[in-house]
């Protein structure tokens, strides 16, 4: 009897266990079922509801890389642009800005006191002549002239030193375009005598007497000199001379570097000290220049540095070589070995 009540006692207890994990499956079945419906309907999940399932495997996050689509790239322009240093010279920089139609418009607003150009070559010791919050406003060419329309911002000038400045370094950098030989000014639409300081802009501007020494009237020479080492690099500064007309300029600017910047700036040469010049000669394309028997102790980085800015120098002559001699020797004959090949001048590049 017992034994009996054993055995019916272990038949309930399994038919109780089986009823209970019929149900519990039961239940676990519906609740996958309501909540994953059939991935065969679509019409309910966009592509990013549908996700597999990872139980069971390893878990993990799976790191999809995705290549950024790059924005279109801006394309870059080389322009000549005018700033002033620190010591009051209008100053040439070959640079780059983004380009646009109307880039001559574009070459004005990077020369302007807080643009995003001039922030960039700050640390060269240069600055924007142009005003801060100017604007232009218009710009129009017609038979070599162009006409800029700009804000009444242009009018916030210190000293009849800065209006002159700014006329030539808009001049300059609007006369580099082949279009363009003459410059006249508007403000906010209006013709005007004189800017606030005196200086007068009733006429046309045209490329002349960049930093003028002496005399605007006769023959006028420009003879690039460098200025005192920045956080950068030193840069070169444009001269202009004045003097009568004379047979050979490529000789009068080469004399002129020679003999070295005026006393009262704080500019140089790239001459070292003692090298004298006996003379120059124009032959065809060519420029002999004659050194003075000292010129044999030259360093080639010395003659490196001296050939860069007489080649500088004589580029507005459309100079295509420069020749030295020492006493009418060529350097190989009076022993200097040096490869003057390839020489290219020195510039402001930014």
């Amino acid at each position: 009897m017992a034994h009996k009540n054993k055995f019916f006692l272990a038949l309930i207890i399994f038919i109780a266990v089986c009823l209970t994990a019929c149900g519990t499956l039961d239940m676990m079945v519906g609740l996958k079922e309501e909540n994953n419906p059939d991935v065969t309907d679509l019409s309910e999940l966009s592509e990013f509801e549908i996700v597999e399932d990872t139980i069971g495997e390893e878990a993990y996050e799976e790191v999809i890389e995705t290549a950024a689509i790059p924005e279109e790239e801006v394309k870059m322009t080389n322009i000549l642009a005018y700033y002033e240093d620190e010591y009051g010279f209008v100053v040439p920089v070959n640079t780059k800005i983004p380009w646009e139609e109307g880039i001559a418009k574009a070459t004005l607003r990077s020369m302007v006191a807080g643009s995003e150009t001039e922030k960039r070559i700050a640390q060269s010791g240069l600055h924007g002549v142009i005003p801060q919050g100017t604007e232009i406003r218009g710009m129009s060419i017609k038979d070599g002239v162009c006409r800029v329309d700009f804000s009444k911002n242009i009018l916030n000038t210190s000293s009849l030193k800065q209006e002159e400045n700014m006329i030539s370094a808009i001049t300059y950098a609007l006369t580099e375009f082949p279009t363009i030989d003459k410059v006249e000014l508007l403000v906010d639409g209006q013709a005007m005598t004189s800017l606030p300081n005196g200086f007068a802009i009733n006429m046309g501007f045209e490329r002349e007497n960049i930093n003028l020494y002496g005399s605007a009237e006769g023959a006028n020479y420009t003879v690039y000199y460098k200025a005192p080492d920045t956080e950068v690099m030193g840069h070169y500064v444009p001269l202009t001379f004045s003097a009568a007309k004379v047979g050979n300029p490529v000789e009068f600017v080469v004399e002129k570097l020679f003999e070295g910047p005026p006393a009262d700036t704080v500019l140089s040469n790239n001459i070292p000290v003692g090298i004298n010049l006996k003379d120059v000669k124009v032959i065809g394309d060519k420029a002999v220049i004659n050194l003075g028997v000292e010129a044999v102790t030259l360093s080639e980085q010395d003659f490196r540095d001296m050939n860069s800015i007489v080649v500088l120098c004589l580029e507005q002559y459309d100079i295509g070589d420069v020749e030295f001699n020492i006493e009418g020797l060529t350097f190989e004959a009076a022993g200097l070995y040096f490869d003057d090949s390839g020489a290219r001048p020195v510039f402001n590049e930014y």
